[in-house]
């Protein structure tokens, strides 16, 4: 039958052949392998960043304006702690300063935020972590710790270059 031929009506249908098992297999080995190679989130790895709220433009306002909306900037600056981290060549916790005041080890540091957590009651407590580029990860997960435990209620990271004792 060439190309500008046609069937005769009376025929039956041509069958198309679809292979669906290499497909289903293929399938199942993808859904196989990310299933057993998720690996979920720890907590050290979510840190909540603060970032700058805009207004939007709402589809449901009229004639599509930024709705007007009181913005409360939080500039109580008082409840910002400081917490300066050096680390030695090695990447190990070499110093921290709490503020202006040298803190000996991570346990007088988390019984140092715990007590100005009690002094400040209801108020927000925010820390500004400002630690060494030589830092490692798992010192810096503890020093995160540490702060989660004293009831923190956010940690900013600092450019240590930027921020002054």
């Amino acid at each position: 039958m060439s190309k500008h031929q046609r069937r005769p009506r009376g025929g039956a249908p041509v069958e198309v052949m679809f292979p669906v098992t290499p497909m289903l297999d293929m399938a199942f080995q993808l859904l196989a392998f990310f299933v057993l190679t998720f690996r979920p989130p720890t907590p050290e790895t979510h840190i909540e960043l603060e970032l700058p709220t805009t207004p939007v433009a709402l589809p449901g306002a009229p004639e599509g304006k930024v709705p007007r909306t009181s913005l409360k900037i939080d500039a109580d600056f008082e409840n910002d702690l400081w917490i300066y981290i050096q680390a030695n060549d090695l990447g190990d916790l070499k110093s921290i300063r709490l503020g202006d005041s040298d803190v000996p080890d991570l346990v007088t540091l988390g019984r140092r935020l715990k007590r100005y957590r009690e002094i400040l009651r209801n108020r927000p407590l925010r820390v500004r972590l400002a630690a060494d580029d030589r830092l490692r990860y798992e010192e810096a997960a503890r020093v995160l710790s540490v702060c989660d435990a004293a009831g923190i209620e956010s940690i900013r990271l600092a450019d240590p270059a930027r921020a002054g004792p």
